[in-house]
């Protein structure tokens, strides 16, 4: 969910871990130790109070244990999730295992089987049973795994190995200063540096550093409450700072009692910061705390503002947080827009400062206002243009969609509104192969919000569309037979598809086809072209192989709509359908078109199930034309695809139809040139795959305008140059090794005999009006979870 954290993915990367924006200081016996107890046990918990640095110390050794891990070091950030059935779900979309139909944790059980990974599971105490229950199970059915989980609270699970994360060391004040040389500690060494960021010029000195050290020592040597100082660094100097500190331990800690030492400190400072800030940023501060996760500036406009604060003045004032550190950026390179995210403890705090404000339940209503109007915006975006952009705003915005519904069903007399966002959000649980969260919180909200209405009936075709993709087809049509006694046609129309669906998985042709022609009738007595696409679709899949020439006129009829619609998500299921048709018909370069084309716009939305059925019928094609090493390489690749996205067999009548092709490559080549070219296949990501179709189908040139001519590939470089992006970059957009990037910059420059990227700048923006063949949308990464409908 968090992707604008993580670094782009290269075509060969393994794992996901932050970009780190400050640098890690000290630690070094720390890092040591939890290495050495990770190379003994397969589960390590670093323990300790908030603002220790358990997350910083787990990010640490996670990157310098990358080579120990063949399969990678993968992250999963817990603080933004409340909901326990939810753990294993958020693991599976880490590693972008897309099928939520099937019970996560035996998805992973499954696919961890046999890798040899670090998996880093952060913020693990308000979810701890249900992290317990999850890393004893996959600990069990993948003997290679090891976990590293940060947690105030231990999992207590079987053979669990315990690091408790200790305060930054502190030397001494009196051995501080030996001769002229300055040992610092690393407490010391951080506020340096972070006050260094802060204050141009900032050094440490014989003069200051008693001072500094005081400051450290006051703070206990927790890294965050030192970190939070140093940034006031902008205001006072060390001597000025100190005296404030004291006077605000002494202030905010009279007559308490009793408590942790180490906690009192953090809240202590936690305080001292909150009382540095204006009132109007402590205000803000607390509003802020409602995200769940990262927010855009919009965003925090609409939540921030009003009861004294203007709309106008919201920038200003997270400016001034971000300038305090108590706001950070959590925008990455090549990021359209900024986000912002506070952390855990920050947000905790400012949490406890709205409670006791008394505008707490107005703030966050406003906060569900906003996410609220962005789903209701987006229901017109489904099978429209904007349906990728709309997927992909709500992907970003998962945690605090998951918040909004979490307030709604905290009240009875709110649990209509989350009844309603749960409907109005099943294209895209449905789009995004959420089958089994948008269930459960259909689930839950029908639960909540009994009254039979037709909102209740909206609610329940919702979740019937959404359980039968959990593979619950008999609690799918109890729902859909209570959701139709409102007498809506649209719901009757969709419960006659979803039970057509059924029918051709159980081969019954003929039942799907009086089902799909009263769903037909039904969804164009509504005008619901969206409905109309989809029974097209079922029909041409139904009729395969016994109508074929019905199918084609119905796929056909599909791709008319989805091309008037402008809808590129629901335009790959057309091609690929379209592209079996053309393969069956003999018709292979045609059908190679028509794969390209939709793996090409799934690659822009990470749709793993549409790549990886592409891929096959590119194998097929393959196959087909004698390429045979090719094929067996693209089976090889499809497979892992395959299995990342967790797709479902295919229709038995369509994969009997091409099983011919396999066998006749592996006929063409011995069983042993077949194996070894299948698992060149299979060692390729999805990135690496993909470059490799796409790559191959980009070498025919496009027309540019001029007498030189580009391939399609480097067209899209120079697009990219004259952006302004580095090769670093394009090759971050494009999911391409840097290298690959380089050379096509080469190649664009030598063609065109230009000799600097500002020449290739100029000559791409005076060709304004040549569309873009690599599209606006980049790709989503993995973990983000696959677009598609299951066909």
């Amino acid at each position: 969910m968090q992707r604008a954290k993580y670094q782009g993915m290269s075509d060969r990367a393994l794992g996901r871990l932050p970009v780190q924006l400050t640098s890690f200081v000290g630690r070094r016996r720390e890092v040591s130790e939890v290495r050495r107890l990770l190379s003994k046990s397969r589960l390590v918990t670093c323990t300790g109070p908030g603002g220790v640095g358990k997350t910083r110390l787990a990010l640490q050794v996670g990157a310098q244990c990358q080579r120990a891990f063949p399969d990678g070091v993968w992250l999963v950030e817990l603080a933004g999730l409340n909901e326990a059935q939810l753990v294993a779900d958020a693991v599976a979309d880490a590693f972008g295992l897309a099928d939520h139909r099937a019970d996560p944790t035996v998805r992973l059980e499954e696919y961890l089987h046999d890798r040899h990974l670090l998996l880093v599971l952060d913020n693990c105490e308000h979810l701890v049973d249900a992290c317990a229950m999850l890393v004893a199970r996959l600990l069990v059915a993948a003997p290679r795994l090891h976990v590293l989980a940060t947690s105030r609270q231990v999992l207590q699970v079987d053979g669990e190995q315990l690091f408790p994360v200790p305060p930054l060391t502190i030397i001494p004040a009196e051995r501080a200063i030996d001769g002229r040389k300055l040992l610092t500690s690393d407490a010391v060494t951080l506020f340096t540096d972070r006050a260094g960021a802060a204050v141009l010029g900032f050094q440490l000195t014989p003069e200051n550093l008693p001072t500094v050290h005081a400051i450290c020592r006051r703070l206990d040597g927790i890294p965050l409450a030192i970190e939070l100082a140093a940034v006031q660094c902008r205001a006072f100097g060390p001597k000025a700072m100190l005296a404030r500190l004291d006077d605000a331990f002494a202030l905010l800690n009279s007559g308490r009692g009793g408590g942790e030492s180490r906690h009192r400190t953090l809240e202590t400072a936690m305080a001292w910061s909150h009382r540095l800030c204006t009132p109007a940023e402590q205000r803000m501060w607390a509003r802020l705390s409602v995200f769940a996760d990262d927010f855009n500036l919009d965003a925090a406009e609409a939540v921030g503002s009003g009861n004294g604060i203007d709309r106008a003045e919201v920038e200003e004032l997270t400016a001034g947080l971000v300038e305090k550190s108590i706001v950070i950026r959590a925008d990455g390179p090549g990021e359209r827009e900024a986000r912002f995210q506070q952390l855990v403890i920050v947000r905790q705090y400012g949490g406890s400062q709205l409670a006791l404000s008394g505008e707490e339940i107005a703030v966050r209503k406003r906060h569900l206002a906003y996410y609220r109007d962005l789903i209701n915006r987006g229901e017109t975006a489904y099978f429209h243009p904007g349906e990728v952009a709309w997927f992909t705003e709500l992907r970003r915005e998962h945690s605090n969609l998951r918040a909004a519904l979490e307030f709604c069903l905290a009240d009875r007399a709110r649990a209509p509104v989350a009844l309603d966002i749960a409907a109005r959000l099943w294209p895209y649980w449905y789009a995004c192969g959420l089958f089994r969260e948008g269930a459960l919180w259909l689930r839950r909200a029908l639960a909540a919000a009994p009254e039979p209405n037709p909102l209740r009936a909206k609610a329940l075709a919702a979740c019937a569309l959404l359980v039968q993709y959990c593979g619950n087809h008999d609690e799918a049509a109890t729902m859909f037979e209570l959701a139709e006694q409102f007498g809506d046609t649209t719901i009757s129309a969709e419960a006659d598809w979803c039970a057509a669906l059924r029918a051709v998985h159980r081969g019954d042709t003929r039942t799907a086809f009086t089902l799909l022609d009263r769903s037909l009738v039904r969804f164009r007595a509504v005008s619901d072209m969206a409905g109309v696409y989809r029974t097209f679709i079922v029909h041409g899949i139904a009729a395969f192989d016994i109508a074929p020439e019905e199918g084609k006129v119905s796929v056909e009829q599909a791709r008319a709509l989805v091309e008037l619609s402008g809808a590129d998500w629901s335009k790959t299921i057309v091609l690929r359908i379209l592209g079996r048709y053309r393969l069956a018909d003999g018709a292979l370069p045609e059908a190679v078109v028509l794969f390209e084309e939709a793996l090409s716009l799934a690659w822009h939305t990470y749709d793993l199930r549409t790549i990886g059925r592409c891929v096959e019928g590119l194998g097929w094609c393959a196959s087909g034309t004698g390429h045979h090493e090719r094929a067996a390489l693209l089976w090889g690749a499809a497979e892992t695809v395959v299995q990342l996205a967790g797709v479902v067999p295919e229709y038995p009548h369509i994969a009997k139809r091409f099983a011919r092709h396999e066998q006749a490559t592996r006929k063409a080549l011995t069983e042993r040139r077949f194996a070894a070219a299948f698992a060149r296949g299979k060692a390729m990501s999805p990135a690496e795959v993909v470059e490799f179709v796409l790559d191959k189908a980009a070498e025919a040139p496009v027309p540019t305008g001029e007498t030189v001519q580009l391939t399609r590939r480097e067209t899209e470089i120079a697009r990219l140059v004259g952006e302004g992006l580095t090769n670093k970059q394009i090759a971050a957009r494009l999911v391409i090794a840097q290298r690959t990037a380089e050379g096509h910059v080469e190649r664009v420059l030598a063609k065109l005999g230009f000799r600097s990227r500002v020449e290739i700048a100029a000559w791409i923006n005076g060709l304004s009006a040549t569309p873009d063949p690599a599209g606006a949308q980049p790709p989503w990464e993995p973990g983000s979870t696959a677009c598609d409908t299951g066909f």
